[in-house]
């Protein structure tokens, strides 16, 4: 059966796309703006702006943005009371200095609901790494990144300086194990054979992006402490299995008779029968013998 019917025709019908609404919030921060500067705007006759929108129209978006910016204000006293608020107002300064206007024109004068989300989810790690990557971006003059879904995901990924010096620690110039980090351990252990296949030719575009994606396995995900306890807990089972079922065999041999049927077996069988030949049983020597042995002690000690 076809579910034709059921997916979109086209872009449009999917609706706005994040990054147009943060642009529309930016438009609607601007517009209250200018109309709490007491910015007077003549209309027409027909009671519509020069821009072209109905006055009634005009209203309810700046209604919308007032709304706008009293859920942003309920939401920052929400992160004050779980002590989050001076983080986030890091984070927002931190990009307002690196972007400014830019800043302003996409996400508006203040952080909204969204953007105090994403800012109060940060670790010092991850605040660390979005401000590396955001230098690195600067630095190959990429000044903007383009959403705040990518400002997550570069929190969530390492620098190119640590995938230069992963390369550097696993390949070019190699260092013990113990100086490795966790990635470079997770690689060493798990994935060098993935990384061998690697054509020489795109080697470092190819590992960039594996290792990206190892890193989160590793740093979002905990993968390596996973597949240690993993291997672990096997291990263990495993031994106890196979001494388990070894006990079974020599039970098992002993019970038919078959626990020298073996070369060491065989030799002590061989010995065991040479010192029974040169030592004669007990049940060998007959009464008569331990008689006349009797008689002879008894003689001997009336002798005496």
């Amino acid at each position: 059966m076809s579910d034709n019917f059921n997916k979109p025709k086209d872009i449009a019908s999917l609706g706005v796309s994040f990054e147009e609404r943060l642009a529309q919030l930016g438009k609607l921060s601007k517009q209250n703006r200018g109309s709490n500067a007491g910015v007077n705007t003549p209309a027409t006759n027909h009671g519509q702006t020069p821009a072209g929108y109905p006055a009634q129209r005009q209203t309810s978006e700046i209604d919308s943005s007032r709304t706008i910016n009293q859920n942003s204000k309920q939401a920052l006293d929400a992160y004050k009371e779980k002590g989050k608020s001076k983080q986030i107002l890091k984070v927002w300064f931190m990009l307002m200095q690196a972007f400014d206007s830019k800043m302003k024109v996409f996400f508006g004068d203040e952080p909204d609901v969204h953007f105090m989300k994403f800012a109060a989810s940060l670790t010092p790690e991850s605040y660390k790494r979005l401000e590396a990557n955001l230098l690195e971006r600067l630095d190959e003059d990429r000044e903007w990144p383009p959403s705040l879904i990518r400002l997550r995901q570069l929190a969530n990924s390492p620098t190119k300086e640590m995938m230069y010096k992963a390369r550097q620690h696993l390949f070019h110039h190699p260092v013990p194990i113990d100086e490795l980090d966790r990635v470079e351990l997770f690689i060493k252990r798990y994935k060098m054979r993935e990384v061998r296949s690697f054509s020489e030719r795109n080697f470092e575009a190819e590992f960039n992006r594996k290792y990206t994606q190892w890193f989160r396995e590793v740093i979002l995900e905990d993968m390596d402490k996973k597949l240690e306890e993993e291997r672990a807990r096997i291990s263990a089972f495993i031994d106890v299995e196979s001494t388990n079922e070894h006990d079974k065999e020599i039970d098992q041999m002993i019970a038919q008779g078959k626990a020298f049927q073996n070369p060491l077996g065989e030799r002590i069988v061989q010995m065991l029968r040479e010192k029974k030949s040169q030592t004669p049983e007990i049940s060998d020597v007959t009464a008569e013998e331990i008689a006349q042995e009797r008689g002879h002690n008894t003689s001997s000690a009336g002798e005496v």
